[in-house]
């Protein structure tokens, strides 16, 4: 009886374990400030598409002239894939709007919501399935 307890508290503990850094890897909620939103122009200086995650480098330039080096993270390459980005969507050079939930630290950094490019159009679209097809698009019939 000891040992069936003692074997079910070790399993438990052992499951435990191995279940709690799953959660701690998307802290997002740690690392950025998910109640407020920030909104940047800026120039972009790198897109990287890559795993784990995503990212755009970008400099903002202040009413001073001033030139702030900020970066976006986003998710990974398949998920955005699926939500309009590719990996030539953005280049050095290209003028965006980007909007998103600032840093804690006060690192010029942010979780990306989405961003504007010089043409108009909103990304990562939101209205999507995980086949790239409109959310609105009805099957010929």
């Amino acid at each position: 009886m000891k040992s069936k307890l003692v074997a079910s508290v070790t399993l438990v503990v052992g499951v435990f374990l191995m279940v709690v850094p799953l959660f701690a890897h998307h802290g997002t909620g740690v690392a950025y400030d998910v109640d407020h939103e920030v909104t940047l122009k800026g120039v972009v200086t790198e897109w990287i598409w890559a795993n784990p995650h995503c990212g755009i480098l970008f400099d903002v330039t202040d009413d001073k002239g001033n030139v702030v080096h900020w970066g976006a993270e986003l998710g990974n390459p398949h998920a955005l894939s699926e939500t309009g980005l590719s990996r030539d969507i953005l280049k050095p050079g290209d003028k965006i709007t980007v909007v998103g939930h600032p840093s804690r630290s006060g690192a010029p950094r942010l979780q990306l919501d989405r961003f504007t490019l010089a043409d108009g159009r909103v990304l990562p679209e939101r209205a999507v399935k995980g086949n790239g097809a409109k959310l609105n698009d009805e099957p010929a019939q």
